[in-house]
């Protein structure tokens, strides 16, 4: 980890330059800003070697610590004076190639192996010096009296080589604009979405596909196909779930808004796209290192794929709603910290007394979440008053021995929109776990075989889909409950 900044100020090792020059009319920094103000090049922090030996640098810095730690061997060898200027009568009987290109004899054939623009009949540390502290102040932020930097750096794993790279993720274009800065995070989230994306896409190749070379047409196989892979990395790269991620770790906070924005969904998942993006250049695109910065922010979890496959209610509502009405369902969301969404909606006409236009209010902690809580209390009130869907014309006897045939008759005869799908697993004991879900609803099984947790599945769902129109007889669902 890099020094904190706080140390850089309680040591006697540096010094400030003068002011900075050249700002005009250009508006001031916010006072109390998490973020210090760029450092112009030429200024900043006077660095020396103790201090930026404990630093991670880019190659051009290392590059000049190298020249450093030449010259100091220089120095032990008695080649150079202390104060590194050339000794004349030192002994060049011993050669050594690291230290000389070549053998020689006298102290003015003698030439630096390494640092050769720093050298004058001795190393002119001086200019080193100078050239060091220019260059890690390119690099480095001087975060006096705060913590931004290393805050940032414990929450998620990674310490930036170039830490201006990590500022800029955080800039909005209304605050650079407002304060005169050359870039912003744009750039960045472009870079972070691309990353992500393919972040997520190596874990699901890695946990849900494999390749088998026995099966020579198509050695890459898996038990989900491409609409499935789809849809389970929605779930990691959406802006939802990026916003959440954001407002968990706290990073949000560090987000530089214009005066006349306000804090929202799309700058923290904005946000967090470019923080991921300046991860990737400033690594080099090492994916060791971008891969564990997503898994600290973003947490992929496959170990139940199945559940990130099931329609989320607000999906699931609204294409009913669609459907039913040929409109979405109208949402309405007011609040900042907490959230509520106002969600208005109609039903079909009916004879059990129910207006056809209902209302609910939900409280949740995002946009997405309060969203989703709404649509799932819509979803129920249908379902339970029997609402969902219309099967009086349908004839429907449930049978367990022909509940897998009785469910593709309705999607069949167009009684249910969405032909009937079927997942299966194995369990440690050889059973067979099987989840159906059709027409909005959903159930599952078990047995010995595929076709016994079939069948099982099937029933289940047309139990439900009986139950949603309002003609399930009690003792089916006790039949179902025991099947």
């Amino acid at each position: 980890m890099s020094k904190n900044s706080n140390e850089h100020a309680s040591s006697n090792n540096y010094s400030r330059r003068n002011g900075r020059p050249g700002k005009g009319s250009r508006k001031p920094w916010p006072k109390g800003c998490v973020w210090p103000e760029p450092i112009p090049m030429g200024e900043g922090i006077a660095w020396d070697v103790e201090l930026a030996e404990g630093l991670d640098l880019d190659e051009e810095g290392n590059d000049l610590l190298e020249i450093r730690a030449y010259m100091d061997e220089l120095v032990e060898r008695g080649i150079l004076h202390e104060d590194y200027s050339l000794n004349q009568d030192y002994d060049y009987e011993d050669y050594d190639p690291e230290i000389l290109d070549y053998p020689i004899d006298e102290a003015d054939e003698f030439m630096p192996v390494i640092g050769e623009e720093y050298w004058l009949d001795g190393f002119d540390l001086e200019m080193w010096e100078e050239d060091l502290s220019e260059h890690v102040n390119l690099l480095k932020i001087d975060n006096s009296g705060a913590d931004t930097v290393s805050e940032i750096t414990s929450i998620i794993g990674y310490e930036f080589i170039n830490e201006n790279l990590l500022r800029q993720a955080f800039t909005r274009r209304a605050f650079a604009a407002e304060y005169g800065l050359t870039g912003c995070s744009e750039e960045l989230e472009f870079i972070g979405d691309s990353a992500l994306n393919m972040s997520v896409t190596r874990e699901i190749a890695l946990h849900l596909a494999k390749v088998v070379p026995e099966l020579t047409a198509a050695p890459f196989t898996s038990g989900y196909n491409e609409g499935d892979f789809s849809k389970i990395r929605s779930q990691f790269v959406c802006k939802e779930h990026l916003e959440e991620c954001a407002r968990k770790t706290g990073l949000d906070r560090y987000i530089l808004y214009g005066s006349d924005e306000q804090p929202g969904e799309s700058s923290r998942e904005d946000m967090m796209e470019a923080l991921i993006g300046a991860v990737a250049i400033d690594s080099g695109w090492n994916w060791d290192d971008i891969d564990n910065v997503i898994d600290r922010l973003i947490r992929v979890q496959l170990g139940n794929p199945d559940l990130l496959l099931k329609e989320t209610f607000y999906e699931l509502f609204n294409a009913w709603h669609q459907k039913h009405f040929g409109c979405m369902p109208e949402y309405e969301i007011s609040g900042y910290v907490s959230y509520c969404c106002t969600m208005r909606f109609f039903i079909p006409e009916n004879d059990k007394g129910i207006r056809t236009d209902q209302r609910v209010d939900v409280w949740a902690y995002t946009r997405s979440k309060a969203r989703e809580r709404a649509a799932e209390m819509a979803y129920w009130f249908v379902i339970n008053r029997g609402l969902w869907i219309n099967l009086k014309d349908a004839n429907v006897v449930p049978s367990r021995d022909e509940s897998i045939n009785q469910l593709q008759e309705l999607y069949q005869k167009k009684y249910v929109e969405d032909r009937p799908e079927y997942r299966f697993r194995e369990s440690y004991d050889g059973e067979w776990h099987c989840d159906c879900e059709c027409g909005g609803v959903s159930g599952w099984g078990y047995g010995p075989s595929k076709t016994a947790a079939k069948k099982k599945a099937a029933y289940m769902v047309i139990i439900r889909l009986l139950d949603s129109a309002g003609l399930c007889k009690d003792e089916w669902k006790e039949e179902a409950e025991h099947f």
